[in-house]
């Protein structure tokens, strides 16, 4: 009974995402496992057009090789006209886990359409905030509490998570970008318009639990548009909706430095 009960909690889904062309074809996307499918929305038939007789495998489109990892999502992806976007769940412990890149997929085919690399490979924005090596073998810094979408500029807006290990960070020296992160991508291509970093080489585990939440602030008479990050250290970051700016002062604070062999507080 217990094993079950374990099962049956590691396998929490938080919802399905839905499109259609308007025209008539309707589709619900659902995670289950290690999978994506491709649902029929008036048979609820998996799709035959869609990857491989329905669905795709989370692993898909990492732009290295997961196979021996754990990947899955407990969040739906997120819709942008023929695009769903997706997260994952990828773990965060000791063990070796997959790295959390952000991937869209056609939703009629499920061909990989764009990636963002969430430890940034070479030559790439935000390499040098990590060992030159990080990107073949750290894991995480996932986005798997789901996402937000400003369909007026086409912007996609997530939370990160920690890099693995989350607490410990004696193998990936650096700030780590984009790990803990607030980070709008341009949805069409996955182009990353701007980031802000919550927390700097994560030791704690404070991964961003949610997707920032789309807001108006009025200051001086005129309205600004904003997203709200919350944290699990219990702040509110409110950031320009356009360039990620804080629009409340944000104060860098020095932190302890740790006595553990191999690591260095940031």
């Amino acid at each position: 009974v217990l094993q079950l009960v374990f099962q049956d909690e590691c396998a929490v889904n938080r919802g399905v995402a839905h499109w259609t062309d308007g025209q008539g074809d309707e589709r619900i996307f659902h995670s289950a496992g290690e999978w994506l499918y491709a649902l029929d929305a008036k048979t609820g038939k998996p799709v035959p057009g869609f990857g491989r007789g329905g669905r795709i495998s989370h692993k898909d489109g990492f732009d290295t090789d997961v196979f021996f990892f754990s990947v899955g999502n407990n969040t739906p992806g997120l819709v942008w006209k023929d695009l769903l976007i997706l997260g994952s769940t990828t773990g965060e412990g000791p063990q070796p886990c997959p790295p959390g890149h952000i991937r869209a997929f056609d939703v009629r085919t499920g061909e990989r359409k764009w990636i963002f690399h969430t430890i940034p490979h070479p030559g790439e924005f935000g390499y040098d905030t990590w060992a030159q090596d990080s990107w073949k073998k750290v894991g995480s810094a996932n986005s798997w509490a789901g996402f937000t979408l400003d369909v007026g500029r086409g912007i996609v807006f997530m939370g990160t998570g920690s890099p693995a290990n989350d607490k410990w960070g004696g193998n990936r020296p650096g700030a780590g970008w984009f790990g803990n992160c607030t980070l709008a991508l341009d949805a069409a291509t996955g182009q990353r318009l701007w980031h802000f970093q919550a927390v700097h080489h994560d030791l704690w585990d404070y991964d961003l639990p949610t997707p920032p939440v789309l807001a108006q602030l009025v200051r001086g008479g005129r309205t600004i548009d904003c997203v709200v990050q919350p944290t699990k250290m219990g702040h509110l970051f409110v950031l320009d909706r356009a360039t990620g700016e804080p629009l409340f002062p944000v104060e860098e604070v020095p932190v302890l430095q740790s006595d553990i062999p191999g690591e260095v507080s940031y």
